[in-house]
């Protein structure tokens, strides 16, 4: 029963804002324009994965930093 209560929280079918009905996959409401949970839910993923990546060359470019001053008096 869980996995099936979890299928039906997943398919939104009807916008949060208006509710208007909802094409299969969209991201946006046709009606109002709001964004979709699932479109928020990826756009949430995709800012993680952003920051994370900053993050990563910024500590890259320290490194290669630290180890340059090091080898140079």
């Amino acid at each position: 029963m869980g996995h099936t209560q979890a299928m039906v929280t997943a398919m939104q079918t009807h916008c949060d804002r208006c509710q208007a009905p909802l094409s299969r996959d969209a991201a946006y409401c046709e009606s109002c324009g709001e964004r979709t949970r699932r479109a928020k839910r990826l756009v949430r993923v995709a800012i993680r994965v952003e920051v994370l990546f900053v993050i990563l060359v910024a500590l890259v470019v320290i490194g290669f930093t630290y180890v340059f001053t090091i080898q140079h008096p």
